[in-house]
């Protein structure tokens, strides 16, 4: 497979786990050698993150259309597959043999409290799986408007918690017309969506916003995208 991703600034290193700190050989993590031009991951493949350990990393979208977008290069101390999503809605591709380490939830809290860039990077990474959800739905058979609705939703929550929010109440802040816009719907059929979720039990209204109250449903619902 052809790189997405060119530079003539990375030089191919050794092969094997040579040249690591000893700390994360010696910490019982999981690691995985990733050689030249292989995929680490791609749209599709169920989540993981990944903290690059060694060598340089290549993140990026391919949209429907064929075009690409290089998001990010990763280097050591760099944590990739960011996201909401159950699975992956990007590439990450081998610019030189690599070694990564998988990141459990836990780590990746911790990382969150001591490196505000993260932050930013988890809200760069759910605005992408919109403009993917987005993207996929204009390509090919539109998914269910609750779906879309619930994924939404639950991007919003997930965000919530580091800002610290409440994880389980949408403010009602966020309007209708920016909901709208963000899944490309019709304000009908937006309010018919947020009906089906409340049928089903998963969020009701409340004075300040929108709350979850069965997250469960909820991701039930947005599985079916």
């Amino acid at each position: 497979m052809e790189s997405v991703c060119r530079s003539g600034t990375f030089e191919p290193s050794s092969n094997g786990m040579g040249n690591l700190n000893p700390a994360v050989l010696g910490s019982g993590v999981v690691l995985q050698t990733v050689k030249t031009s292989e995929i680490l991951f791609q749209a599709g493949d169920d989540r993981a993150l990944y903290r690059v350990e060694r060598g340089a990393i290549c993140h990026y979208m391919l949209w429907a259309d064929g075009r690409h977008d290089v998001i990010e290069f990763a280097f050591p101390g760099d944590i990739i597959g960011l996201g909401h999503l159950r699975r992956h809605v990007s590439t990450a591709q081998a610019m030189v043999d690599t070694v990564v380490s998988l990141v459990s939830n836990e780590d990746f809290e911790e990382a969150m409290d001591n490196d505000d860039r993260l932050s930013f990077r988890l809200s760069a990474a759910v605005e992408r799986e919109f403009d993917h959800l987005r993207d996929q739905a204009l390509a090919s058979k539109e998914p269910p408007a609750s779906a879309r609705v619930a994924n939404f939703l639950l991007a919003l929550s997930s965000l919530n918690g580091p800002e610290g929010r409440d994880s389980n109440l949408i403010s009602d802040d966020i309007t209708a017309g920016f909901v709208a816009e963000k899944l490309d719907l019709s304000i009908d059929k937006l309010g018919a969506a947020l009906l089906n979720l409340k049928k089903h039990g998963a969020v009701k209204e409340t004075p300040t916003g929108l709350r979850i109250v069965d997250a469960a449903a909820l991701q039930k619902l947005a599985n079916a995208a």
